[in-house]
């Protein structure tokens, strides 16, 4: 086993809030049968990417759940949930459109300018980073040495990346990871090895 483990951040599988443009943060979204499908293929693929034994921890909503038991199936393991790994909740803002939290409601922009701001029953970008960047540290803590995997979701991992990597909590719109993408992080030296690879899906693009 390596004296600095791999980490390896995933995004979960297609969801219909994903094909309608509408904010399902904290909302337990369905896979789409193309979701289900790329759940598949990337578990089937997934020794390309981590040949060597690994934990897995995973959001417990089920488009990240269901995305990581795929992965794990194939070496036999569990996956372990932390509510700390879910997607940044937009509070009474659920289930809106883009369109309509971009324009009407000033959300979009709102987040874009103040890390701060909050939806109604909400919670900030600030919140989320922190929530999510101290439960993956605490797994390299817990598990020294070992390869971790994180199936979470598109924004809370771009701003764990913004982060770790640049120090800078503004540059997570560089970072737009697509469904069952598949990123490789050095924490050690703080640096990306690969980022949003979705080689397993080649048979479906």
């Amino acid at each position: 086993m390596s004296s600095t483990g791999k980490l390896i951040l995933i995004r979960h599988g297609e969801t219909h809030a994903n094909i309608n443009q509408v904010w399902h943060g904290c909302t337990d979204t369905e896979l789409t049968e193309l979701g289900l499908q790329q759940a598949m293929l990337l578990g089937e693929y997934f020794h390309n990417y981590l040949a060597e034994p690994y934990v897995i921890y995973s959001s417990p909503l089920q488009r990240a759940r269901l995305t990581a038991e795929r992965i794990a199936a194939t070496n036999g393991i569990e996956v372990r949930t932390d509510p700390r790994l879910m997607e940044f909740s937009a509070g009474d803002y659920e289930g809106k459109s883009f369109e309509e939290l971009r324009n009407e409601l000033g959300f979009i922009q709102a987040v874009l300018d103040n890390e701060h701001h909050r939806a109604p029953g909400g919670e900030t970008r600030h919140e989320v980073t922190q929530r999510f960047v101290t439960a993956v540290e605490e797994y390299r803590g817990r598990h020294p040495g070992e390869h971790l995997v994180v199936v979470a979701h598109g924004l809370a991992i771009a701003f764990a990346l913004a982060h770790w990597i640049d120090r800078d909590n503004t540059k997570w719109v560089n970072y737009r990871m697509n469904n069952t993408s598949v990123s490789e992080i050095c924490l050690a030296n703080v640096e990306i090895k690969f980022l949003n690879r979705t080689d397993h899906l080649q048979s479906v693009e």
